[in-house]
């Protein structure tokens, strides 16, 4: 009888902590999301699909945050394929409205879209590398941090908000990625 409860403690343990970690990534759609570009490229963790294989490589990046509290929550948005950057080196984010399908509503919506850039649909919310003693590991949890901490973060990044506009449109072109293509 205990092995049993504790199968059950297990699996109930097993299903929190899967919604939890639903939450979280579904945090980073909500309207009180800010997206930062980089003109800095980072390290990313991938898998060839379908084979064993692994690499690691150099994206363009959004950083994602979302309000938690006092806090903030961090993912990172690697993308690759930038057709054209400013001055500054950001890339230029080009958006165009058409119809797309969506799975959970079963209707037709206006939707924005790009081929300003290109996103690889395992990355679309992504913990983010970190690089320790010369090494780089994936992380396994976004990054939670206080204000100070994430101006010093979007700082070292060289990391600018969108405008209101793009910003909008980023968020709507990755939510429709993420829930129409899992």
């Amino acid at each position: 009888m205990k092995k049993f409860i504790l199968m059950l403690v297990l699996i109930f343990e097993t299903f929190a902590f899967s919604e939890i970690t639903t939450k979280e990534a579904e945090s980073f759609f909500s309207s009180d999301t800010k997206i930062y570009i980089s003109n800095q490229k980072d390290w990313f963790y991938g898998e060839v699909p379908g084979t064993d294989e692994s690499y690691w490589k150099k994206f363009n990046y959004f950083i994602n945050v979302v309000p938690v509290g006092n806090k903030y929550r961090v993912s990172y948005t690697p993308f690759d394929n930038v057709k054209s950057y400013d001055r500054e080196k950001y890339p230029i984010l080009n958006y165009r409205i058409e119809k797309k399908y969506y799975v959970n509503s079963r209707k037709n919506q206006n939707t924005p879209v790009t081929d300003s850039y290109e996103i690889t649909i395992d990355y679309v919310i992504s913990a983010g590398t970190e690089i320790r003693k010369g090494k780089k590991y994936e992380r396994n949890d976004f990054q939670i941090l206080s204000e100070n901490e994430l101006n010093a973060l979007l700082k070292s990044k060289n990391a600018k908000r969108l405008n209101s506009e793009t910003e909008k449109n980023t968020r709507m072109y990755l939510d429709c990625l993420l829930h129409n293509n899992n």
